[in-house]
């Protein structure tokens, strides 16, 4: 009956994670392009923090099922459309709009890691917190992956020379089933999990010398 508990408490505090994570991720995304003069996330409506607007069902599912299995969790959000037209200097600011999300993600698991460490362990709170810890780095682990959607892809839009990202591009599906083979039959658990290891641990001997 407890197990069955512990299940329960750690799936809504997944689910839960992840709304934060994804709304976190997307939101950044479209109020930076905002700033930088971008008028689509306001007429798309995404310049908002309703976790509605940046959920994607199938990738939310897909990153809780892989992080409970232990697989190092990889999954996406429902990303918020903008455009490098309305900016200034285009790479420099598409580079910002691309990168700064998961920086954010970042922060805020260093947010919730400090609140865990002055909460009593074992509550739910407490459970709910160390949830997203892991679920913001790992989320930052999934887009600095090449794999499209990530952000990555976007980043190697704007540093490879053209042909070559168009010819990378070109095998788009095919590279994205072949992570999702090699992911299910654990390929790649050691790395991610071991990624996401070595990101936490380093975030929390900071917190130490701070």
């Amino acid at each position: 009956m407890y197990s069955n508990i512990n299940i329960i408490i750690q799936l809504l505090s997944g689910i839960l994670a992840f709304f934060i994570v994804a709304t976190c991720h997307e939101y950044t995304r479209a109020a930076i392009s905002t700033a930088l003069g971008d008028v689509i996330p306001k007429n798309e409506k995404t310049l908002t923090l309703n976790p509605l607007k940046h959920v994607e069902p199938v990738g939310a599912m897909f990153f809780i099922i892989t992080y409970l299995l232990g697989y190092g969790a990889f999954g996406w959000s429902r990303t918020a459309n903008t455009s490098s037209l309305y900016y200034k200097n285009r790479k420099r600011d598409a580079l910002l709009v691309a990168i700064l999300p998961t920086v954010a993600n970042m922060v805020l698991a260093f947010i919730a890691l400090l609140l865990w460490k002055m909460l009593p362990y074992g509550n739910m709170v407490s459970t709910f917190l160390n949830t997203l810890v892991f679920y913001n780095v790992a989320f930052a682990i999934c887009n600095c992956l090449p794999i499209p959607p990530m952000d990555c892809v976007k980043v190697l839009s704007l540093l490879m020379p053209a042909n070559k990202y168009f010819k990378y591009m070109q095998y788009e599906k095919i590279i994205q089933a072949i992570f999702l083979v090699l992911l299910i039959f654990g390929v790649f658990r050691a790395i991610l999990n071991t990624a996401l290891m070595l990101v936490v641990s380093g975030m929390d001997k900071l917190l130490f010398f701070l």
